[in-house]
């Protein structure tokens, strides 16, 4: 099943993202209709908020892990034709050798195996060698990029774990009998808090997006 919501959200984000908000939105919504219309319509926006912006996250993870894999395999495959070239391989046999293992997510490791193969060409520097050495700073991309993971780690845990607080805090408030859900959903005042609520969460995510760009402009 994660399989088929993961291919869908890659090949279908936009359709995949909306169905996943109407669900949530429609299965919210008649939970909580005995709070009335106005506790059903605010359960119904909640949901689906959170439920587009889990899919969008998803989706963000699923397409760095694809990055991830390409930049690999682009690596990998510059790192085969420098050595079919030093054994003395066709130049044009070993770039249409690789061309068909070729990742189609590495824009980055194609535009500088573009220019190395137009250096090699216009000025007569050995391609073996180039190749050699753009697949050698594409593998130390990859590792310090992993670093970089490791470093954010506690970010994104601190960050999970914020999110979560709220939840925990309502779930509180129900099991020593406040009555949180139906203040939050059904009420003026309860609505402007859950308002508020999210627009901090909203600005703690922002902020933390930001700590892990920092983190990897310093790192690189």
């Amino acid at each position: 099943m994660s399989d088929i919501a993961a291919a869908l959200l890659t090949h279908r984000p936009r359709s995949t993202i909306t169905i996943a908000a109407s669900a949530a939105a429609l299965a919210a919504a008649w939970l909580a209709h005995g709070l009335g219309l106005l506790g059903a319509l605010t359960a119904a926006g909640i949901a689906a908020s959170y439920a587009a912006a889990a899919a969008g996250a998803w989706r963000g993870v699923l397409n760095g892990r694809r990055g991830r894999e390409a930049r690999r395999t682009a690596a990998d495959a510059i790192a085969l034709l420098a050595a079919d070239l030093d054994a003395g391989a066709d130049p044009s046999g070993a770039i249409a050798a690789i061309e068909t293992d070729w990742p189609n997510g590495a824009p980055t490791a194609t535009e500088r195996l573009t220019a190395a193969w137009a250096v090699a060409a216009e000025l007569g520097a050995p391609a073996a060698e180039l190749c050699r050495r753009l697949a050698d700073h594409l593998h130390e991309d990859e590792r310090s990029l992993s670093r970089i993971s490791a470093q954010t780690a506690s970010i994104h845990a601190t960050a999970a774990l914020l999110t979560a607080l709220p939840v925990a805090g309502v779930a509180l408030g129900e099991a020593i009998g406040v009555d949180a859900v139906a203040f939050l959903l059904a009420t003026p005042p309860g609505i402007a808090c859950l308002t508020a609520a999210m627009a901090l969460q909203a600005a703690g995510l922002v902020w933390t997006k930001a700590l892990i760009r920092s983190v990897g402009v310093e790192a690189a």
